[in-house]
This record gives C-alpha cells, structure tokens and sequence, in this order.
C-alpha cells in the first residue's frame, strides 16, 4: 500500500512469465491431446513401419512387398510423401495405396468417394484445404510436378481432416507414375487377430533384413507423437524458467527497498514486543502475497490466450482444446514456494535490525 506503482511492477513481471508458462502448458496439452486423437482419427491399422530416423526421407522400396506377405497379415497399405505446386504454391502430396485402404486408412468423406477415386486418377482434398482454396467435388486443380511437368487433377473427394495424410491425396499408381524413384515413407499393417507379441514378433522377423525401420503399434506411435511435442516443451519451459528467475530478483529486489525504506517502523514494532521471529513471517507474508498477486492473474491470463491460441489452429490439426487444472494449480503453488525463498535475505536482514539504531534512523 506504501508503495502501489513499485508492487504492481513487481508482480507485472512474475504475471508476464507465468502467462506465458500457463499458455505454453494450455497450448502443449492441447497439442498433445490432439496428436492421440489425431491418429485415433487417422490410422485403423494395428502396426505403423516407418524409418528409424526422422530425418531419413524414407525406405527400400520392397518393405511394402515382403510386409505383405508376413504370416498374419490381412491389408497392407503403403504411403508416399512429395511435394507439386498448386496455384504457384509448394504443396505436400500424400499418396497411399488403395487396395486395402478403407481396412488401414480412416477416410472420413465429407463428399465424393475414397478408394473408387483415387483408383481413377482423382484427388481427394480436406476440408480445411477444400475450404481455404474454394475446392468442390468436381473442381479441376492447375498442377505441377516436377518429372512430368504441368497437369490437371480433378477432386474427387473431400474429407475431414487426417493427420496422417495431410491435405491432399492421390492413388499410389498416379504418384509412381509423377514422381521420380519415390521411396515409401510408412507401411500400415492389419493383423488378423490384431496387435499382439507373436503378430510384432512376426512382423520384427519378416523385416529382419531392413535394419532402418522401426516397428511400433498404433499406441506406441501415439506415444512417440507425445514424446515429441513434450520435448519441444521441454525446451520452451526451460527458457521461461529464466523470465521466472528475473521476476524472482525483481521480489527480492523490492522486498529489500521495502525493508530498508520502513527500517524506522520495523524499530518501532520491535520496541513494542514483536519478536525476530514475527518480524520475518511479516516480510515473507508479503513476499508471498506479491508472487501469488502475480500469479494468479498470470495464469488466468495465460490460460485464455492458450485457449484462444489453440482455437486458432484448428485448422492445422489441434482439434482438442484442454485446459491443464492440475499443472495451473502446480503452478501457483510453485510460485508461492518461490516467493518464500525469494524473502529469505530480506526477512533475515530486517529481524537482523539493531532495535535502537532502527528507531534513530529516518
């Protein structure tokens, strides 16, 4: 109350980087959330084969064959990535094989067909894509690729966004036929009795001989999905913890100006019969008061521009918006601990005070 302007910049500074932590934690779980939901929605397949290296731009081209005839497996699907221009724009292509797609594959159409287009040449756009470039079933695409040059694709279908195949997709057969020696870049597979230890033994066994693949179920691969957003986060977090740690100083820093500016008044109660004891519970109830005020406020703050930052990207691909109460709550907490530690020099100092030369001073 001394000194209004001073705490409320104090505490702006703990809000700034606990906003920012609360909408990186909002945004991270709803990034997370989605990226299971997304291939809940995207992949029927029970074991999804896919270069070891997520660098590497794909694998030998007879994975598909020898996949295929593996013991236990009923529908093998195999996926292409490349890009073609589309209106003067670099555009991602997906191509999957279609001879089994519906058993491997999770096409939700919105309009046309899936398999019956793709088998006829046609491709299939997203809705968001469909949406953004004005597409129809029926619409003729001006293309581009780079072996055979200009062409046109009609649409043939759209369907609801799929994490797997992105925003255009066209038959194998066409991409072979466009694309110079393309490797596969995923192999999905449906086993008969579905995913279990002697169908991943089988599958490890037949794929023996191409030691860069890596094998996983869809759960797995749902995990390996995770472990990458909660990496990326990793570092963000580690990086806000630095903004934390300055608004922390700018607590002691104030803290300290507050003792120092009332070393008269603390002299006084003191001489009334306050003990060292009291003296510092005063100044880290303060502290802590400061921090939570910060606090607080940050996190409500935060957690409505996560909200809003990952409604704004529905469009690609973050389809569910979670608010995470426990790590908001882990948060707060924190920040009292924090502003705890954060007045412990300042409480020492001013139980410290020599009683008679605090009343003396000015």
């Amino acid at each position: 109350m001394r000194s209004p302007r001073r705490t409320a910049q104090t505490s702006s500074a703990l809000m700034v980087g606990l906003a920012l932590v609360a909408t990186i934690a909002v945004f991270g779980a709803s990034l997370s959330r989605s990226a299971t939901s997304s291939v809940d929605l995207a992949v029927s397949a029970d074991y999804i084969v896919t270069p070891i290296s997520s660098g590497a731009v794909g694998f030998s081209n007879a994975v598909p064959a020898v996949a295929a005839r593996i013991p236990g497996v009923r529908a093998e699907s195999t996926v292409y990535t490349g890009s073609f221009e589309f209106q003067g724009d670099l555009d991602n292509l997906t191509a999957v094989s279609t001879n089994h797609l519906s058993d491997t594959v999770i096409l939700r159409m919105v309009n046309g067909t899936a398999a019956p287009a793709l088998n006829a040449g046609e491709i299939l756009v997203d809705s968001n894509q469909a949406h953004s470039d004005h597409l129809i079933v029926g619409s003729v695409m001006p293309v581009k690729f780079a072996k055979t040059g200009t062409s046109t694709l009609r649409v043939g279908g759209i369907y609801k966004p799929n994490a797997l195949l992105g925003g255009f997709v066209v038959g194998d057969a066409f991409f072979l036929a466009h694309y110079l020696n393309p490797l596969p870049v995923a192999v999905l597979l449906t086993m008969n009795g579905g995913p279990s230890p002697a169908a991943a033994s089988a599958i490890n066994h037949g794929l023996a001989a191409y030691p860069g693949l890596k094998i996983q179920t869809r759960a797995q691969f749902e995990k390996t999905q995770q472990q990458m957003v909660n990496q990326l986060l990793g570092l963000v977090y580690a990086l806000l913890a630095l903004a934390i740690v300055i608004a922390l100083i700018g607590i002691v820093n104030t803290l300290m100006l507050s003792v120092f500016e009332r070393t008269h008044e603390i002299g006084l109660l003191r001489a009334v019969g306050m003990r060292r004891r009291q003296v510092r519970t005063m100044i880290r109830s303060e502290s802590v008061i400061l921090s939570l005020f910060g606090a607080v406020i940050g996190v409500l703050i935060g957690t409505a521009l996560g909200v809003s930052f990952a409604d704004a990207l529905k469009a690609q691909g973050i389809t569910d918006i979670v608010v995470p109460v426990t790590s908001l709550v882990v948060f707060l907490v924190l920040a009292a601990i924090l502003g705890l530690i954060a007045a412990t020099w300042p409480a020492r100092r001013a139980a410290r005070l020599d009683v008679l030369a605090a009343i003396a001073a000015e």
